[in-house]
Parts: C-alpha cells; structure tokens; sequence
C-alpha cells in the first residue's frame, strides 16, 4: 500500500463535518486532519454523540482520522497558564482517540520580545512530557509542529533531545520550512526519526516574500524531500495544507483539493520511480 494522503479542514472552513466526510470520500483522499479551535470543526466540546456519530461516518466512507489541531503555547512564565496548556491538550487527546485519530496536532508557542530562550524550552520539555503519558493511555500521538519562533528543525531539535517519550513526534511542514529559509535535506536530517506526519503545500519566496500558490506552481523542492522521506522507508502520511482560512483569496477547496490530490500523487509516483519504489 502507498503513503495515505489527507487534507486538512483549514482548506474548507465553511463546509459542514457532514460535507467534508462526504467530499473527502467523492475526491479521492484517505484521511482528514481536523481543525480545532474556537473556529474549527471539531473541539472537545464535541457533545459524546456527535463524535460517535462523526466517527462512524468516517468508518462507513473509508476514511481515517489523521490528527486534530489542539492551538496549544507552552512557553509562557506563568504555571497557571502552563498547566490550562497541558490540560488543553489532554482534552485533545480525548477527543482524537474517539474520533479514532492517530495524532494531535500541537504548537509550541510564540516567544515574547526579551523572553529566555532556555528556560522556554525547559517550559516546553515538561508540558509535552507531562501530556505525552496521557497519550500513551489513550494511544494518540503528539506531534509537534515547527512553526512561530520554532519553525526552523533546528529551533527545535534541543526540545526533541530531552523529550524522552515515544509519544511525541514531529510534522515536518515542508513548505514553511522552507519559507523559513529550510532545504529539505537539513530538515529530513534533524527531523527525520521524529516524523510523525507530513503537511504539503506549495509557494514561492522566502520569509516575508513568502507567497502560496498552486500545487506545481511554487519553488518548494517537494520532490526532493518525497525522495528523501521514500528512501528512508517512510510509510506514514502526506496532508494537504491549503490555508484558505488564514487566505481567503486562495481557489476554494471544491476547486483546488482534486487538484492538489492529483499532484501529490504524482509528485509521489516519481519519486518512487526516481527511489527504486523507496526501498
């Protein structure tokens, strides 16, 4: 069997979850990354039937929860704010274990001017341990996205280095990373035996220049990191990330996911050609 690919719900954020199972199902795709928060589609809120419900309409259509995004920030100074974080997120992973999801999705935080770096990654180590055995109870993952003041691999790795838990991994966003001034193989480098997921999208320039496009049309090697990630025996998942709820002007999802799936199919198929079948 190939690499799943799913698509999160940021790229239809006016669509019902009835409508985006159904969609999902017509399009193509094998999997769906839930948006939470105020404004996504699922949050643990979720009364006990509509998740059952939401679950078995997955089942019944062929697909599989991917992840949902817990909008999490572990680097405050504040211990009150630190623990309603972590409790946060343990909510999540309620919520992706009855939705039968493999991950949370979580974010690590944005740094205030003058903040200490140190003693946020210390804030950071503690909470992700100390929800990671939550998430070992409920069998989902954690899987930490660089992004804000950690988007580059490398912000991250020192985190990484003292979180000893299994359950927490990482998504490697290959299109902000490289926005963020990334190649590919610096971040499957320090990335790689932590990669949980992986979120594709496409764009040209780098940090403030930084611009999506269409699938095919930008300058992200994605090419090269699908290679990087099939030689290394990578058998895990490919989400799509069309942000059309941060860019309203971007193709909306009825238009630009049937588009975008054909793609990475192809972006993948000539990787495996190029890889030898990525063995």
């Amino acid at each position: 069997m190939g690499n799943p690919i799913a698509f999160s719900t940021l790229a239809c954020p006016e669509w019902t979850n009835e409508t985006i199972v159904a969609r999902a199902g017509r399009f193509g795709y094998d999997g769906i990354e839930w948006r939470g928060g105020a404004d996504g589609h699922v949050q643990p809120s979720m009364p006990i039937g509509e998740r059952q419900s939401l679950r078995r309409c997955l089942a019944e259509s062929g697909l599989f929860s991917l992840a949902v995004t817990a909008y999490t920030s572990f680097v405050s100074e504040n211990v009150v704010e630190l623990e309603a974080n972590v409790d946060d997120l343990r909510r999540y992973l309620d919520l992706a274990a009855e939705l039968g999801a493999r991950y949370v999705r979580a974010f690590l935080g944005e740094l205030h001017p003058g903040a200490d770096l140190m003693a946020a990654q210390r804030n950071i180590v503690r909470c992700l341990e100390a929800a990671a055995s939550h998430a070992q109870d409920v069998g989902v993952g954690i899987a930490v996205e660089p992004h804000d003041d950690f988007v580059r691999s490398v912000s991250v790795v020192p985190i990484f280095e003292r979180v000893t838990n299994p359950a927490v991994g990482a998504v490697w966003d290959i299109g902000n990373a490289f926005a963020a001034g990334e190649e590919p193989e610096e971040g499957f480098e320090l990335l790689g035996r932590r990669i949980a997921y992986v979120q594709v999208k496409d764009g040209r320039g780098r940090l403030a220049d930084w611009r999506l496009t269409r699938l095919g049309e930008g300058e992200v090697p994605l090419r090269r990191a699908f290679e990087l990630l099939l030689c290394s025996g990578y058998a895990g998942a490919f989400s799509v990330e069309w942000e059309r709820a941060w860019h309203p002007e971007l193709d909306p999802a009825e238009a630009a996911l049937p588009h975008v799936l054909m793609a990475v199919r192809e972006l993948l198929a000539a990787a495996r050609a190029s890889t030898g079948g990525g063995q």
